[in-house]
């Protein structure tokens, strides 16, 4: 099989996991957890969008594997064996990271799949767990995430927001800031802006109000003062994020007040 073979039937497969999982967020009684959690943050709009879906729990794989053959599952290593007291049983990649979206190319090619863990952070502390897992293999820091949305209101604007969190980036798109992407961590690489800087030379970094926030906005305006203009600035005081700050703020005029500035600025 060529690569472009082997790539178009990934692909077929990738799409049709994500359909499934979709299906199952909306339809499955096992997600309604998920289900509340991601209403109270996104419209039905927005879930739909950007492709939110459901994996089960390892106790309900028979859920996705009735849906999807095991073997394609298994294919892109969502699924395979684990080793347990009295013998093996079938083990999702996600089955702890149960929201999950796809990851695109600025294409919209699904270059890989995210999942997040809604325990709080006491609970996650506990077991160990990650807030977020990336399917294997996956090089966060070759895509931007938002990349293939925002693209044609970042040619219009001629200038992009990039900010750390997967919901920062959908939080800005709700409230009508559409050149808006996510480079999932504060440490963006010189490949993700890069990427953005095919298609605008002015980037606007709104990073978490946190120290990583600050010293990696800092870091990339310096390293890259000579080669793409990068302006910064900050969510407003007293809330980590973009994201946290439209759900949390209660004043009405000074959410259209941030709106307006950020839309100003670019």
């Amino acid at each position: 099989m060529s690569f472009y073979q082997d790539f178009f039937k990934k692909q077929k497969i990738l799409k049709k996991f994500i359909i499934v999982c979709q299906h199952l967020l909306h339809s499955d009684p096992t997600a309604e957890y998920v289900r509340k959690s991601l209403d109270s943050r996104l419209s039905r709009e927005s879930q739909s969008c950007w492709r939110f879906g459901y994996f089960p729990t390892d106790n309900q794989l028979k859920t996705l594997t009735s849906l999807i053959p095991k073997s394609d599952l298994e294919a892109l290593g969502f699924c395979y064996p684990k080793f347990v007291a009295g013998g093996v049983r079938p083990h999702g990649h996600f089955s702890q990271h149960n929201l999950i979206m796809p990851f695109t190319d600025a294409f919209g090619n699904i270059v890989a799949v995210l999942g997040r863990s809604l325990l709080s952070e006491e609970e996650r502390v506990e077991q160990k767990l990650q807030k977020y897992k990336y399917s294997t293999g996956c090089q966060k820091d070759l895509y931007v995430y938002g990349l293939d949305v925002a693209k044609p209101f970042i040619l219009e604007k001629d200038c992009v927001i990039g900010v750390e969190g997967q919901f920062d980036c959908i939080a800005l798109h709700e409230h009508g800031i559409q050149n808006a992407v996510a480079f999932g961590w504060a440490n963006a690489s010189k490949y993700q802006l890069f990427q953005v800087a095919r298609y605008t030379n002015n980037i606007i970094l709104m990073f978490d109000n946190d120290k990583a926030g600050m010293t990696g906005k800092q870091r990339l305006k310096t390293r890259y003062v000579n080669k793409i203009n990068i302006k910064t600035i900050s969510p407003p005081e007293g809330f980590k994020d973009i994201d946290e700050f439209f759900r949390d703020s209660k004043d009405t005029k000074y959410i259209n007040y941030v709106i307006d500035k950020i839309k100003s600025l670019s």
